[in-house]
């Protein structure tokens, strides 16, 4: 029976984007966690630590947040990623290669189901809530993702033990449609907010701009970083 963890929240962001120009790569990124708590000491100590020379402070002061992008101080980037490292963070990402074509919002929302699967196979709670930055959806009507038709199945692995996998569909429901839950076994709130209000969101930036270093620049250095400690971490790449 799917239910979801109330403790547990969901974070999506991209890095990289979305034109034909620019990176050679979108990195999508999903990041789930119970210790929301951990992520904001974590990040506020990175902040108060950053202003400290002006350097940092004027780097701070354009963007108003963390992120991995063009941040000035890479002892202490390596230093709050090592940190982030050892929380109990999921990490899924999906990396889609462009080659010169535009990524259409609607194969990112296509995307999500796998990167959150994961959490469904083998009865694991979803989260509550998931949370994506403002920019990630381009359709902003968008409040809850719902599971139909879900259906797990047992197989023989190459090992020889029992293996599970499911099947299901995920529709995408605006704010107005909420009324018919019929046929749902699941039903989850999507919360669109600016990452500049939430660590959390923060958090998943720099974890995302760690994958995309070493998909699209193939620098390892920062990536490693978070593998130190966490485990947890799955992705693919589409080419």
């Amino acid at each position: 029976m799917l239910k979801c963890d109330k403790f547990q929240t969901g974070y999506f962001d991209e890095s990289g984007d979305n034109g034909k120009r620019g990176s050679k790569w979108l990195v999508l990124t999903y990041v789930c966690t119970k210790d929301n708590k951990g992520i904001a000491k974590i990040i506020k100590k990175c902040r108060k630590q950053l202003i400290r020379d002006k350097k940092g402070e004027r780097w701070f002061n354009r963007h108003n947040e963390i992120k991995f992008s063009g941040f000035p101080n890479q002892p202490l980037l390596k230093k709050t990623l090592e940190k982030l490292s050892k929380l109990k963070i999921q990490i899924r990402f999906i990396s889609i290669e462009k080659k010169g074509h535009k990524v259409n919002p609607e194969e990112k929302k296509e995307i999500i189901p796998r990167l959150i699967v994961g959490n469904i196979v083998g009865g694991e709670c979803m989260p509550s809530k998931v949370i994506a930055d403002k920019d990630y959806f381009d359709n902003k009507k968008i409040a809850h993702f719902g599971i139909k038709k879900f259906k797990e199945e047992e197989y023989d692995g190459e090992d020889g033990k029992k293996q599970k996998k499911a099947s299901f569909e995920i529709n995408f429901i605006e704010k107005e449609n909420l009324k018919d839950k019929s046929g749902y076994h699941l039903i989850v709130k999507i919360n669109h907010e600016n990452s500049r209000q939430n660590v959390s969101l923060q958090a998943t930036d720099l974890i995302s701009g760690a994958i995309f270093q070493e998909i699209e620049n193939n620098d390892p250095t920062y990536l490693q970083i978070l593998k130190k400690n966490n485990k947890d971490i799955k992705g693919v790449k589409r080419t």
